[in-house]
Order: structure tokens, then C-alpha cells, then sequence
């Protein structure tokens, strides 16, 4: 039955089919091999006494430990899905009805648990924000992540003289519930912003509402949001400004003080080990060659292949370092790629005349790369200033 003044009516749906069934197949498969770990030994030794099966009984205690712990997540994952929070826009206030989430640590549900109900007026209503929320991290096999991601809006409130958050997360961007909220609070002339900032997770809690409302306070790059053509349509144009709000912001701190530039522009020593392993491999490259030709003459494409190797780990090389990439750059690689071909000519005296061909036309290739030293940073510097830019305009 419809209630009267209902604008919207927003439960946090269940995941689809997919995602249960996907969520149930891993921990049934992981439950399966807790299981085996912890009968397997025991069966081994029950059938052959006395052997050196008993070394196996150390994979006992691990395969109860991993099917109990499986067996808790799997339950709490049932208790979370079927005590999913509720949030409904009526004309003259929020109401919402909201769960603790088993999943949080020291968090248990039984049957005396009951809901938190809360009723805010839109008078009471200072600002609402809107905003991400991370709806789940997932991986694909050659271990990128990837992260999908939902509309929510905060809702700040006082109440009892104190400042207070009601965080009201979306299915997806595609819901039209969202325009139907925002529409309201800017009829009703709440005052709308915005951060792109994800302080909210659909499967665990680093944060409660408090913890939100406080890093709400203490974000200085909140920009106005005007509701427009429909929350998809208007992200595209509020990101850009809120991207051009930061860089501001980043400006200045960094005018106040030099050293917060200098310290930004610092990689950690563990990416400039890695860096170094790129010229490691990149002489490898020789080595792989050295091989391909052994007892037979070198042949005439050993340039290409080693100009083509150079070009191709200078892409890596500044790929790896694009997060903050500078010109200064491009002479560490080149130099580097120059000395790396001078250490493969030194490594390989005495060689075949086959190898030391290999190792000449790789230092060869090194010293004409030099003047076009720039070709792959700059590649990578298009690339990633392309990329932060539909990351600008990403829906």
C-alpha cells in the first residue's frame, strides 16, 4: 500500500543472480577443500599406521580453521541480505529504516536485534551531498582491479542541537531514484553539493556516519551542485569543476609550502627498484637473442629487434611512473638504456663473433634511440592526461 506524501522508496536491493550465485560457488568450493584438508590426513594415517602420513595431520587444524571461517561468512552474508536497510522520500521529510552490518567487525545479529528508525524533516536538513559509493572491488586474471561504483548522498541534518549524517546509497547510476531525490531537495531548496571522494562501501564499513559527517567537515573542496538534466548528465559537468576546485586547492598548499611539492613528486624507493629491474630486463633482451642465433650468423633484424625492445621498455618504464611523470625522466631512461647497452658489449667479449654482433647492434640501437629519447615519454604522457580526463567525465 502506497503511503501518502511517498516520493521514492529506496531499498538496498540484493545482489543479482550472478553475484549469489558467483558468492556461493566460491564459498562452497573453499568450504570443500577445509573440509578435505581436515579429513584427508586423517583417513591417510587411519589406513597406513605408523607411516610418515603423519606429518599430514599438520593440515588438520588449517582445513577447520578455513571451513569454519567460511561457513561465518557465508552466514553472515545470508543475515546481510536479508536485513537490508530502507530509505523512503516522502514530501516533507526521510524516513529510514537501517540493519548493523553483520559483515563489520564485532557486529552479530540475532533475534533480538532491532532496526535503527530514523525521521528527519527536510527543515532540518542543512546540505546534501552527493557523491560515490563503492559497490564492490573485483579482479580479472591478470590481476587489474576494478571498481564499480553507485551514486549516494549524504544527508546533513541537525537534530538535538548536534550535527548528524544519513548516508543513502543507490543501486547503480542508472537508477532513476536518484533523480527523483535530487529533484525534491533542490524544489525544496536544500542546498546541493559535491565530492567524488568514496566514503561509503556497499560490503563493509571503514567508516559510520560520524566518521563520515567529520571528513565531510574537513573537506575543503566541496563544490555546488545545481540539479540539472538528471544526475548522469550533470556528474560529467561537476566533476570538471570539482577536478579544477582541487587543482586550487593543490596549488596553494603547495605555494605555502615548497616542500609538500617536492615530497609529491617523490616515488617511493620500492618503484624506482622496479624501475631498475626495467633495464634489467631490457638486457635480458640480448641475452634472448644470443640464444636465438647461437651457432648461427646474426642476422640483420637484430637492430629492429633491439630498437623495437628499447622503445617498448621505455614505455614501461614511464608507464610505471605515470602517477606523477616528469621530464627530468626521459635522460634517467636514457641513460640508463645507453649504459645497458654498453654493459652487454663488455659482457659479451670473448663470445662468438654471433653474439658479439647481437650485443653491437643492441648498443647500436641504444645510441640512435637517444635522440628520440622523448617519443615514449611522451606517449605516456598523452596517454595518462587522456585517461584522467575521461575519468573527469566518467558517469
Amino acid at each position: 500500500m502506497e503511503q501518502p506524501g511517498l516520493v521514492h522508496f529506496n531499498p538496498v536491493p540484493k545482489p543479482d543472480l550472478f553475484w549469489l550465485t558467483a558468492y556461493a560457488l566460491i564459498l562452497g568450493t573453499g568450504v570443500l577443500i577445509g573440509v578435505v584438508l581436515a579429513f584427508t590426513p586423517v583417513v591417510l594415517v587411519a589406513m597406513y599406521p605408523g607411516t610418515w602420513f603423519l606429518v599430514t595431520l599438520a593440515a588438520v587444524p588449517l582445513g577447520v580453521w578455513i571451513a569454519v571461517r567460511l561457513v561465518g561468512v557465508g552466514r553472515r552474508l545470508m543475515l546481510r541480505y536479508r536485513h537490508l536497510p530502507e530509505y523512503r522520500l516522502f514530501e516533507d521529510r526521510v524516513e529510514s529504516v537501517e540493519w548493523p552490518n553483520p559483515q563489520d567487525k564485532g557486529v552479530r545479529l540475532d533475534k533480538n536485534t532491532a532496526p535503527t528508525r530514523r525521521s528527519v524533516r527536510l527543515d532540518q536538513i542543512t546540505s546534501a551531498v552527493a557523491s560515490f559509493c563503492i559497490v564492490r572491488e573485483t579482479y580479472n586474471r591478470y590481476g587489474q582491479r576494478f571498481t564499480e561504483t553507485a551514486p549516494i548522498l549524504y544527508i546533513r541534518y541537525r537534530s538535538g542541537g548536534r550535527d548528524e549524517l544519513l548516508s543513502i546509497p543507490f543501486p547503480s547510476h542508472w537508477d532513476q531514484g536518484v533523480d527523483m531525490w535530487l529533484s525534491h531537495l533542490s524544489d525544496r531548496g536544500v542546498p546541493l553539493l559535491y565530492t567524488p571522494k568514496a566514503l561509503y562501501r556497499h560490503d563493509t564499513q571503514v567508516l559510520d556516519d560520524a566518521g563520515r559527517l567529520r571528513l565531510l567537515d574537513e573537506l575543503p573542496n566541496l563544490v555546488p551542485y545545481r540539479f540539472g538534466r538528471g544526475w548522469q548528465a550533470d556528474e560529467q559537468d561537476i566533476r570538471a569543476r570539482w577536478s579544477a576546485v582541487e587543482q586550487v586547492e593543490r596549488d596553494a598548499e603547495e605555494a605555502r609550502d615548497p616542500a609538500l611539492k617536492s615530497a609529491r613528486a617523490r616515488h617511493p624507493v620500492t618503484a624506482w627498484i622496479i624501475q631498475m629491474l626495467v633495464f634489467v630486463w631490457l638486457g635480458m633482451t640480448v641475452f634472448l637473442q644470443q640464444l636465438a642465433w647461437a651457432g648461427r650468423p646474426a642476422e640483420p633484424a637484430n637492430f629492429i629487434i633491439s630498437f623495437a625492445a628499447v622503445l617498448l621498455f621505455g614505455l614501461l618504464f614511464f608507464f610505471l611512473l605515470r602517477s606523477y611523470l616528469r621530464w627530468p625522466y626521459i635522460f634517467i631512461y636514457s641513460g640508463g638504456a645507453l649504459l645497458t647497452g654498453f654493459m652487454t658489449v663488455v659482457a659479451s667479449t670473448g663470445l662468438s663473433d654471433a653474439d658479439q654482433s647481437v650485443a653491437a647492434a643492441f648498443f647500436i640501437a641504444t645510441v640512435l634511440f637517444q635522440p628520440l629519447c622523448w617519443v615514449p615519454y611522451l606517449i605516456v604522457k598523452r596517454l595518462s592526461a587522456g585517461s584522467k580526463k575521461r575519468e573527469q567525465v566518467a558517469v
